[in-house]
């Protein structure tokens, strides 16, 4: 916050390096405790730029969308021998090679492994006002907490928590900011 510089808060996701999710599990009541004291310490450093799409997760409050993010639409990962995977949660599940002539087909076209639905498909979800906001969480988080892909996030009750505090932070920086809209 000092330097200005930017960032973000993720929630742990595990791959095949970290220690066990057991070990670094929060209960909810004290991961939005943490986030919300989080919040308290940029609220009396905000920066001149948005904050939306960096604060809560894999969230962007900045604008309505209907996936989290690209996995399986718009997005693909490269592993260090050219091979292609859906998620960089999961690169040891390679689906295809840089040498593919249309690696992003691949990628589409694949419905096996991590699924990235919309949001209007997900049970628990289609009614929610923040559904274009959240989407549903993390698929592969969501997957591997439940066992599904259609069905909202296991952190549904922290983003539900932690979206007014979000957007509050964004109008105090507007406010403190409001300056410069009017200097230009």
């Amino acid at each position: 916050m000092e330097n200005n510089l930017p960032f973000s808060l993720n929630f742990y996701r595990e791959n095949e390096l970290s220690a066990s999710y057991e070990d670094l599990q929060l209960e909810e009541s004290r991961l939005i405790e943490g986030m919300l004291a989080a919040f308290k310490v940029i609220e009396l450093k905000l920066p001149n730029r948005s904050l939306l799409g960096s604060l809560i997760d894999r969230a962007n409050l900045s604008s309505p969308h209907k996936r989290t993010c690209g996995v399986g639409q718009s997005y693909l990962v490269f592993d260090y021998k050219g091979q292609i995977a859906k998620c960089q949660m999961q690169l040891h599940k390679t689906i295809s090679s840089s040498t593919t002539e249309d690696p992003l087909s691949v990628v589409r076209q694949d419905k096996v492994g991590i699924q990235n639905l919309s949001v209007e498909e997900k049970e628990g979800c289609r009614t929610c006002e923040w559904k274009y906001w959240c989407t549903g969480g993390c698929s592969l988080a969501t997957f591997k907490a439940t066992g599904r892909y259609d069905i909202q996030s296991p952190n549904c009750n922290i983003y539900k928590a932690l979206y007014p505090e979000a957007l509050r932070l964004e109008g105090l920086r507007l406010i403190k900011y409001s300056y410069l809209l009017y200097k230009y």
